[in-house]
């Protein structure tokens, strides 16, 4: 990759100096080709003022001869400039035997036609600018007058141009290519850093680290992203490996239970009817319990599926109500209803009675005979989220338990904070989260618990 762009910046660098060079040389030819046109143009009107006298085509020649032999003829010649005049008769006057601008085939067509023109034309090994134009007696054109300038100083100094655009292009690409080359190694060390550090990484070893220390760029945003993923990647890894050793210790109790009792019926040689009821009932409990955690994996497992949830309208109040309803089958408790929100939302009625059931389970499991758990709801003052609640006065729980008694198989230590938590509050977790709501656990020691679970309703439509 960094071969690759080093090659395109100088590729890039190589089509832009090209163009400059072309955009010079064609502007610096067109102007010293126009400077030498101009010159040209100059010695012509000088000529034409000098003959001005001319009454007829032979004082016209006559006064050209001299023209040529005098001051002005010598600082041609030492210009460089080669003036010619060709009469109609073809009779032709010139300061040079070499250099002959009236035998260009533009010369033949000037007489005809009177439109002046300049053009560049090759005499032996040099070239030369010539401009041509007629000489007007009594308002006719009776000859044409031609000016040629050498163009060798012009094509020296372009190609002169064109050597140091080309030495400057060189040096120009080189030290492009050796300032990509350095600094895009630079900038691409993180990434060869993180290809580095992702070979390195092995189910065994997930603390690996980029530790990028640098601009807070593009690639150092790439860094620091790569390295939360990866401490994501860990903790997910590490809940796994807890969550498949809790869960074979969670399935191996049963059948190891189940297990033994039929060892039992076996030791037996003759077994009575009320031992084998006895035994067949605890193998049910215990194959009962199997399933329901098997159940628990299952539903944990799809929460975070799409086609989870068949939302419908549900009354809020209606269904704090059959919740206290169901109550006094999950234990002897004194059951409340704090307040009332009205309305309703949309959500998955059966998954959300999941939910409460497990909370008021979980409420149950903490409490005692005679305590108080109670349901409510309130709507937030913007009416587009309802909190929903349950509440117990049970023996509540310490700050470490409140931060992971959500997760899956969490045992607590000790009491009252401590105890079997299990997959129940972890399935209402991510059942709540699944609606795209929040479930947050308010408790200490000796002082109860509050489950509060918040849900957003697009449609919701809270009653007065």
């Amino acid at each position: 990759m960094r071969l690759r762009l080093t090659l395109w910046f100088v590729v890039a660098v190589v089509v832009i100096i090209a163009a400059i060079m072309v955009g010079v040389y064609a502007v610096l030819s067109e102007q010293l080709r126009s400077d030498l046109d101009t010159r040209l143009v100059q010695q012509i009107n000088r000529y034409q003022e000098a003959v001005a006298s001319a009454s007829d085509v032979n004082s016209l020649f006559a006064l050209t001869r001299e023209y040529l032999a005098g001051n002005r003829g010598e600082a041609l010649g030492r210009a460089g400039f080669v003036l010619s005049l060709l009469t109609k008769a073809g009779d032709v006057v010139s300061n040079s035997s070499e250099v002959r601008p009236e035998e260009l085939p533009q010369a033949k067509d000037l007489l005809s036609s009177g439109v002046p023109f300049s053009t560049e034309a090759r005499w032996g090994s040099e070239t030369y600018r010539v401009a041509g134009t007629v000489v007007k007696l009594k308002g006719e054109p009776v000859a044409a007058i031609f000016v040629a300038g050498s163009m060798q100083s012009i094509l020296d100094t372009l190609r002169r141009l064109l050597v140091l655009l080309g030495l400057g292009g060189l040096v120009g690409c080189g030290a492009v290519g050796l300032g990509s080359w350095v600094l895009l190694g630079q900038a691409l060390e993180p990434v060869r850093r993180i290809t580095r550090t992702a070979a390195a990484i092995t189910r065994e070893d997930l603390s690996r680290r980029i530790g990028y220390e640098g601009p807070n760029d593009e690639i150092g945003e790439l860094a620091r992203t790569m390295d939360a993923m990866l401490d994501r990647l860990e903790q997910a890894f590490a809940l796994q490996e807890r969550f498949i050793s809790d869960v074979s210790h969670e399935l191996r109790t049963p059948i190891t239970i189940a297990k033994g009792h039929l060892q039992v019926l076996d030791r037996q040689s003759s077994p009575s009817a009320e031992l084998m009821r006895e035994e067949h009932a605890l193998v049910i409990e215990e194959l009962d319990r199997m399933d329901r955690l098997v159940g628990d994996l299952l539903t944990l497992a799809r929460a975070g599926r799409a086609d989870l949830l068949q939302k419908e309208p549900v009354d809020l109040d209606v269904f704090l109500k059959s919740l206290v309803q169901q109550g006094p089958h999950l234990g002897e408790r004194e059951w409340k209803i704090d307040s009332l929100p009205g309305g309703t939302i949309e959500a998955d009625q059966d998954r959300l009675t999941q939910v409460f059931l497990n909370l008021l389970h979980n409420a149950v499991a903490h409490t005692k005979e005679d305590q108080v758990i109670a349901v409510g709801g309130r709507w937030r003052s913007d009416g587009r989220v309802v909190s929903l609640w349950v509440r117990d006065e049970g023996e509540g729980m310490g700050e470490e338990v409140r931060r992971q008694v959500f997760e899956r198989f969490y045992r607590g230590e000790g009491r009252p904070s401590g105890g079997r938590v299990g997959l129940g509050l972890a399935i209402a977790r991510a059942l709540v989260e699944a609606h795209g709501g929040t479930i947050e656990v308010e408790s200490s020691p000796g002082r109860g618990a509050k489950f509060v679970v918040t849900i957003p309703s697009s449609s919701s439509s809270p009653r007065s």
